[in-house]
């Protein structure tokens, strides 16, 4: 992601989360991550982040997580 971007992110964040400090948002990668399990083999390759991981009240991170996972995210944050 383009660090000097960096303001059109707080601006469309600050829409819905006014709170948002300065400097909380860094610049990470963005794109298409691969599968780390092939067919037939256990599902290995999504993780669940919540407050105890990130430390930011009531965002949960479902990284990964395919279609049927995004279904039911709401049920998973419960």
């Amino acid at each position: 992601v383009d660090p000097t971007r960096g303001e059109r992110f707080y601006d469309a964040i600050r829409k819905y989360w006014p709170e948002l400090a300065d400097g909380s948002l860094q610049p990470a990668y963005s794109g298409i991550r691969p599968k780390l399990s092939g067919p037939g083999e256990a599902n290995s390759d999504f993780i669940i982040q919540d407050a105890a991981t990130h430390g930011i009240e009531g965002v949960v991170n479902l990284f990964g997580i395919e279609s049927p996972g995004l279904t039911s995210s709401l049920a998973i944050a419960a």
